[in-house]
C-alpha cells in the first residue's frame, strides 16, 4: 500500500503561484456612467413643476378625448341619418311580410352596430350575402341606398 501512496504523491502537480490583486479603492464620489446620471437633480423637477406638468398633461388629454368624442358623435349622427330612410322602408315592409321580418331581424342589429361606430364593415359568407342583396332587390331602393348596403356588407374571401 505504501507504493500506491508514493506514486500518487509523485503525480500531484505543484501549486500555482500566488497572484496579488489590488482592489480598486471605492471612493464615495466615484460614479459609473451607464448613460444616465443618477445624481443629476436637474432631471427631477421640484414638486411645483411636477404638479404643473401633470395638470397640463391632464388638460391636454382631456381636450384630445373631447375632440375624439365629438368626431365620433358626428360620425355616428351621419351614419344614422344615411340609414334612417332605408330602415324605415324595411320596417314598413316587414310589418306585412313574415320573410321580410326575418330579414329585418338579421340586418337591423348589424346596421345598429355600424351606426354606433362599432364596426365599419360586416363580412358575411356567400349565402348570407346573396340573401341580403336578393331580398334588397325585391324592394324599391335608390342606387345610393343600395350602395350603402354594398359598402357595409362585404363577402368574405
Amino acid at each position: 500500500m505504501s507504493n500506491f501512496i508514493q506514486s500518487e504523491e509523485e503525480n500531484i502537480r505543484a501549486p500555482d503561484e500566488a497572484i496579488r490583486e489590488i482592489l480598486i479603492d471605492y471612493d464615495s464620489n466615484y460614479e459609473i456612467n451607464f448613460g444616465f446620471d443618477y445624481y443629476n437633480t436637474e432631471i427631477i423637477p421640484n414638486e411645483d413643476e411636477y404638479e404643473n406638468e401633470l395638470q397640463l398633461a391632464i388638460i391636454e388629454s382631456t381636450k384630445e378625448q373631447e375632440a375624439y368624442e365629438k368626431t365620433q358623435l358626428e360620425k355616428t349622427n351621419l351614419r344614422v341619418q344615411t340609414f334612417k330612410d332605408v330602415l324605415l322602408k324595411i320596417k314598413k315592409i316587414s310589418m306585412f311580410d313574415k320573410t321580410f321580418l326575418e330579414f329585418c331581424n338579421i340586418i337591423e342589429p348589424i346596421i345598429d352596430s355600424y351606426c354606433a361606430c362599432y364596426i365599419d364593415v360586416y363580412e358575411c359568407d356567400k349565402i348570407m350575402y346573396d340573401l341580403i342583396f336578393g331580398t334588397l332587390k325585391t324592394i324599391r331602393l335608390t342606387e345610393v341606398e343600395l350602395m350603402l348596403f354594398e359598402n357595409l356588407f362585404v363577402m368574405e374571401n
